[in-house]
Protein backbone atom coordinates (compact mmCIF):
# COMPACT_ATOMS: atom_id res chain seq x y z
CA UNK A 1 0.00 0.00 0.00
CA UNK A 2 1.34 3.46 -1.13
CA UNK A 3 -0.18 7.10 -0.16
CA UNK A 4 -1.71 7.16 -3.63
CA UNK A 5 -3.86 3.96 -3.17
CA UNK A 6 -4.33 5.08 0.60
CA UNK A 7 -5.08 8.37 -0.87
CA UNK A 8 -8.26 6.58 -2.30
CA UNK A 9 -9.38 4.62 0.60
CA UNK A 10 -10.43 7.56 2.98
CA UNK A 11 -13.46 9.34 3.53
CA UNK A 12 -13.74 12.78 1.86
CA UNK A 13 -13.80 14.52 5.00
CA UNK A 14 -10.68 12.63 6.28
CA UNK A 15 -8.84 13.72 3.59
CA UNK A 16 -10.19 16.89 3.50
CA UNK A 17 -8.93 17.26 7.23
CA UNK A 18 -5.69 15.68 6.81
CA UNK A 19 -4.57 17.76 3.60
CA UNK A 20 -5.58 20.85 5.99
CA UNK A 21 -3.54 20.01 8.25
CA UNK A 22 -0.73 19.08 6.60
CA UNK A 23 -1.10 22.15 4.97
CA UNK A 24 -0.96 24.61 8.17
CA UNK A 25 2.07 22.70 9.71
CA UNK A 26 4.01 23.73 6.29
CA UNK A 27 3.01 27.05 6.99
CA UNK A 28 3.10 27.21 10.74
CA UNK A 29 6.76 26.18 10.45
CA UNK A 30 7.47 28.31 7.61
CA UNK A 31 6.28 31.44 9.76
CA UNK A 32 8.08 29.98 12.96
CA UNK A 33 11.50 29.57 10.98
CA UNK A 34 11.23 33.19 9.92
CA UNK A 35 10.17 33.91 14.07
CA UNK A 36 13.17 32.47 14.71
CA UNK A 37 15.89 33.79 12.45
CA UNK A 38 14.47 37.02 13.28
CA UNK A 39 14.64 36.30 17.35
CA UNK A 40 18.80 35.06 16.24
CA UNK A 41 18.98 38.43 14.84
CA UNK A 42 17.55 40.57 17.37
CA UNK A 43 17.81 38.55 20.79
CA UNK A 44 14.34 38.80 21.87
CA UNK A 45 10.86 37.28 20.56
CA UNK A 46 7.48 38.83 20.40
CA UNK A 47 5.04 36.76 21.79
CA UNK A 48 2.00 37.66 20.20
CA UNK A 49 3.42 36.99 16.66
CA UNK A 50 4.70 33.34 17.61
CA UNK A 51 1.19 32.65 17.85
CA UNK A 52 0.31 31.99 14.67
CA UNK A 53 2.62 29.73 14.16
CA UNK A 54 2.09 28.26 17.13
CA UNK A 55 -1.53 27.85 16.16
CA UNK A 56 -0.69 26.83 13.02
CA UNK A 57 1.73 24.01 13.33
CA UNK A 58 0.32 22.56 16.39
CA UNK A 59 -3.21 22.79 15.19
CA UNK A 60 -2.46 21.60 12.26
CA UNK A 61 -0.40 18.74 13.55
CA UNK A 62 -3.31 17.25 15.70
CA UNK A 63 -5.90 18.10 12.63
CA UNK A 64 -3.85 15.45 10.69
CA UNK A 65 -3.20 12.97 13.61
CA UNK A 66 -6.62 12.12 14.92
CA UNK A 67 -7.76 11.18 11.79
CA UNK A 68 -4.94 9.27 11.26
CA UNK A 69 -5.96 7.32 14.49
CA UNK A 70 -9.53 7.49 13.59
CA UNK A 71 -9.11 5.39 10.36
CA UNK A 72 -6.59 2.65 12.05
CA UNK A 73 -7.91 -0.19 13.28
CA UNK A 74 -7.62 -0.63 16.94
CA UNK A 75 -5.45 -4.24 16.18
CA UNK A 76 -2.26 -2.52 14.75
CA UNK A 77 0.92 -4.77 16.38
CA UNK A 78 3.84 -2.47 15.19
CA UNK A 79 6.34 -4.57 15.91
CA UNK A 80 4.71 -8.08 15.72
CA UNK A 81 3.05 -7.23 12.35
CA UNK A 82 6.51 -5.14 11.42
CA UNK A 83 7.31 -7.61 8.11
CA UNK A 84 3.47 -7.09 6.47
CA UNK A 85 3.74 -3.36 6.92
CA UNK A 86 3.89 -1.40 3.82
CA UNK A 87 7.13 0.04 3.47
CA UNK A 88 5.52 3.48 2.80
CA UNK A 89 4.33 3.24 6.40
CA UNK A 90 7.02 1.92 7.98
CA UNK A 91 9.85 4.99 6.67
CA UNK A 92 7.17 7.28 7.91
CA UNK A 93 6.40 5.76 11.20
CA UNK A 94 10.60 5.92 11.57
CA UNK A 95 10.46 9.63 9.85
CA UNK A 96 8.33 10.80 12.71
CA UNK A 97 10.68 9.28 15.33
CA UNK A 98 13.47 10.52 13.52
CA UNK A 99 11.99 13.95 13.61
CA UNK A 100 11.22 13.54 17.54
CA UNK A 101 14.11 12.46 18.82
CA UNK A 102 15.92 15.62 16.15
CA UNK A 103 13.72 18.39 17.89
CA UNK A 104 14.33 16.96 21.12
CA UNK A 105 17.81 16.94 20.51
CA UNK A 106 18.12 20.76 18.99
CA UNK A 107 15.74 21.92 21.93
CA UNK A 108 18.04 20.99 24.36
CA UNK A 109 21.25 21.75 22.51
CA UNK A 110 20.13 25.50 21.79
CA UNK A 111 18.85 25.78 25.33
CA UNK A 112 22.20 25.76 26.68
CA UNK A 113 23.65 28.80 24.13
CA UNK A 114 19.80 30.54 24.67
CA UNK A 115 17.00 29.35 27.30
CA UNK A 116 14.08 31.05 25.27
CA UNK A 117 15.27 29.44 21.74
CA UNK A 118 14.17 25.56 22.75
CA UNK A 119 10.09 27.77 23.24
CA UNK A 120 10.08 28.71 19.73
CA UNK A 121 11.97 25.33 18.46
CA UNK A 122 9.39 22.86 19.83
CA UNK A 123 6.36 23.39 17.93
CA UNK A 124 7.99 23.46 14.96
CA UNK A 125 9.14 19.73 15.33
CA UNK A 126 5.59 19.20 17.49
CA UNK A 127 4.16 20.01 14.53
CA UNK A 128 5.94 18.17 11.61
CA UNK A 129 5.88 14.94 14.21
CA UNK A 130 2.08 15.21 14.68
CA UNK A 131 1.71 15.22 11.05
CA UNK A 132 4.08 12.44 10.35
CA UNK A 133 2.66 10.59 12.60
CA UNK A 134 -0.84 10.76 11.15
CA UNK A 135 -0.10 9.81 7.81
CA UNK A 136 1.61 6.82 9.14
CA UNK A 137 -0.90 6.06 11.65
CA UNK A 138 -4.02 5.83 8.67
CA UNK A 139 -1.16 3.82 6.56
CA UNK A 140 -0.53 1.34 8.70
CA UNK A 141 -3.87 1.26 10.11
CA UNK A 142 -5.69 1.31 6.76
CA UNK A 143 -2.99 -1.83 5.53
CA UNK A 144 -3.85 -3.43 8.98
CA UNK A 145 -7.66 -3.19 8.03
CA UNK A 146 -7.54 -4.13 4.04
CA UNK A 147 -5.35 -7.25 5.51
CA UNK A 148 -7.91 -8.44 8.30
CA UNK A 149 -10.73 -7.98 5.42
CA UNK A 150 -9.37 -9.45 2.59
CA UNK A 151 -11.03 -12.80 0.60
CA UNK A 152 -7.86 -14.34 -0.49
CA UNK A 153 -6.30 -14.56 2.58
CA UNK A 154 -5.19 -18.32 3.82
CA UNK A 155 -6.91 -19.01 6.90
CA UNK A 156 -3.65 -19.07 9.96
CA UNK A 157 -3.78 -22.12 12.68
CA UNK A 158 -5.48 -21.01 15.62
CA UNK A 159 -2.63 -20.10 18.51
CA UNK A 160 -3.41 -20.37 22.06
CA UNK A 161 -2.35 -17.29 23.63
CA UNK A 162 -2.91 -18.85 27.35
CA UNK A 163 -1.70 -21.86 28.45
CA UNK A 164 -4.20 -24.78 28.53
CA UNK A 165 -4.65 -26.53 31.59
Amino acid sequence: MTLGSLWQLLALKTKRWMTGGTVSVLAGSALGLLQLSRFLEDDRSEPLLLLPSLVLSLGGGYAVLFPGISVSSPGVRLYRDWQHHPRAGKVLWILSLAVALSGLAACVAAGFENPLIPGQLVWLFMGIYLAIAGWSSALLGQAAVLRSSSPDRRSEPARATVPSR
